[in-house]
């Protein structure tokens, strides 16, 4: 339960409503699942608008080198936030996660927006 905390603590307004109703309030694992995930494809979409904007207003060699840079970042990207499977992974981790993807895709956003 205390991973959980440390989760919602750092969480959307989406986030918290969809936690804080139905199956998820009651600690319903796929149910909560569920709001991590929407909370992952709402960030990534926030994302990819940034990702669009940066590259319309960059010069064609700045955007050549951003789409490298992206490149580059979903691999790192993907490194911070394996997927544990096999014996001994609980069920936290369909929530642990979305969760790392969510604040990995927020941060890149954060740069995308301030890109140069």
């Amino acid at each position: 339960m205390l991973i959980v905390t440390l989760l919602i603590a750092a969480s959307s307004p989406q986030l918290d409503r969809c936690l804080n109703s139905g199956e998820a309030a009651r600690g319903v694992t796929p149910a909560m699942a569920a709001c991590f995930g929407a909370d992952y494809r709402r960030a990534d979409a926030r994302l990819n608008a940034t990702y669009r904007a940066t590259l319309r207003r960059l010069p064609p060699a700045r955007q050549a080198a951003l789409r490298q840079a992206q490149r580059g970042w979903i691999a790192r990207r993907d490194a911070a936030c394996p997927l544990q499977t096999g014996d001994g992974v609980g069920t936290i981790e369909r929530l642990n996660h979305p969760a790392c993807l969510t604040r990995e895709t927020d941060r890149r956003t954060a740069w995308l927006a301030r890109f140069r």
